[in-house]
């Protein structure tokens, strides 16, 4: 199940249909995914113009849906290979979406103008994140190349390769592989990192400086096992981890110091 939310909407979705609900659980609308000319399954995002985007695969369009009442507003074609995400950007109504590659622009924002939507193409390698201010992006490659740059312009602001960062520890000069990479703040990212390209098995997290991707600190836990994958909560500062072999989610919260001393407990979900 695939979720998204604001402060006011929640919209969930499995292979077979997506539902709205309010905050207090009630449920607005729902539609299969058929009814909305898919197949089973299909990425989306509410964005905080409770606009929900629906990218299908199958039909391989953009839809753009009133969340409110569930009443189309536009959709228009977007080809592309079947895996897709949506990335949050914390200002105005533009959204971040990837479109994994092989494909001519993989990483673009989409947005309504007079109703219809528009796709802006955006630079680099798959879209990670935007900075909590909104005005920068980042993307990455999984074979190590990191990048930040101007919305705006698309201009570079920071690039290297994952063996090139400044200051790093030397105990992870074997790390290879980017699993994920999340702006923490407008001055932090952070990044996770492992020597073998194995999905949510990330051995280590770095923070890296937003406007230089010097390595500032290495993270660490004060649970044993591996770090695992990281995932923003759009709250500056904070971030999620989860590893695929345990059912449990964890909450942190970056200290006011930075250093690579064991972090603060972590703060409780339940």
């Amino acid at each position: 199940m695939n979720v998204g939310a604001t402060g006011q909407l929640v919209a969930a979705g499995d292979k077979h249909q997506i539902v709205v609900l309010d905050h207090n659980g009630a449920v607005r609308w729902r539609s299969s995914w058929d009814r909305l000319g898919g197949s089973a399954g299909a990425d989306f995002d509410l964005d905080g113009d409770h606009i929900l985007w629906v990218r299908l695969a199958g039909a391989k369009e953009l839809v753009a849906i009133h969340a409110t009442t569930g009443k189309e507003i536009h959709r228009t074609p977007l080809p592309g290979p079947e895996a897709a995400w949506f990335v949050h950007r914390p200002v105005d109504t533009w959204t971040g979406l990837t479109l994994l590659h092989p494909d001519l622009s993989p990483a673009m924002l989409v947005g309504l103008d007079a109703e219809h939507i528009v796709l802006r193409p955006l630079a680099g390698e798959d879209l990670a994140g935007f900075s909590p201010a909104g005005d920068r992006y980042l993307t990455l490659a999984i074979d190590g190349f990191l990048s930040v740059r101007d919305v705006t312009t698309d201009t570079v602001i920071a690039e290297r390769h994952l063996e090139d960062l400044p200051d790093t520890p030397p105990c992870l000069a074997s790390c290879r592989y980017l699993d994920r990479a999340v702006f923490l703040t407008d001055e932090l990212i952070l990044t996770a990192v492992s020597a073998a390209d194995l999905p949510d098995d990330a051995e280590d997290h770095l923070l890296l400086s937003a406007h230089s991707l010097r390595c500032r600190s290495q993270v660490r836990y004060p649970h044993p096992h591996r770090s695992g994958a990281i995932h923003p909560t759009h709250q500056p500062g904070r971030w999620l981890t989860r590893h695929h072999e345990e059912d449990q989610l964890r909450l942190w919260q970056l200290d006011a110091r930075l250093d690579d001393e064991p972090l603060p407990g972590q703060i409780a979900l339940l």
